[in-house]
């Protein structure tokens, strides 16, 4: 069943439909990573978070065939059993490296309390793992600007 926020229209879990739906997203290349300075789970909370420090992040992904994630507390792994990666320059330097070297989205996967995981690939084939708070899908007509 897909879970909304009841304030905010974002998916935080994967249902069967809605994996099969985002399954046919593999293969897409990433064209676009806009990382945010400010995250939403912040904001609500009223707190502040040294941006050295942040290890989960606001994010859009954009993929070659129109179609972009509008992602929430994200956090990003080099391997699911390592620590989360640290520091939101860093972070937005290794998300924009995915673009250049012509990453792809490898898999979709679920998480133990249903959540959303995608595996990045590189043509190399080395994998990164974003594990996605919450979420929405929509279409891109244009990109915006780097």
């Amino acid at each position: 069943m897909r879970e909304a926020d009841k304030e905010l229209p974002l998916l935080t879990s994967v249902d069967d439909e809605t994996y099969d739906e985002l399954a046919t997203l593999i293969g897409q290349r990433i064209v676009h990573v806009a990382l945010w300075d400010d995250s939403l789970a912040d904001a609500l909370a009223a707190q502040t978070v040294d941006p050295a420090a942040q290890t989960t992040f606001d994010l859009d992904l954009y993929l070659e065939d129109g179609v972009y994630f509008e992602m929430y507390g994200v956090a990003c792994f080099d391997d699911p059993d390592a620590s989360a990666w640290r520091g939101l320059e860093q972070t937005g330097a290794r998300l924009r490296a995915f673009v250049g070297a012509h990453a792809y989205l490898g898999d979709v996967a679920v998480d133990d309390d249903d959540g959303l995981v995608l595996v990045i690939t590189t043509p190399a084939g080395r994998n990164s793992y974003l594990v996605v708070g919450a979420w929405l899908l929509a279409e891109w007509d244009e990109l915006p600007d780097a």
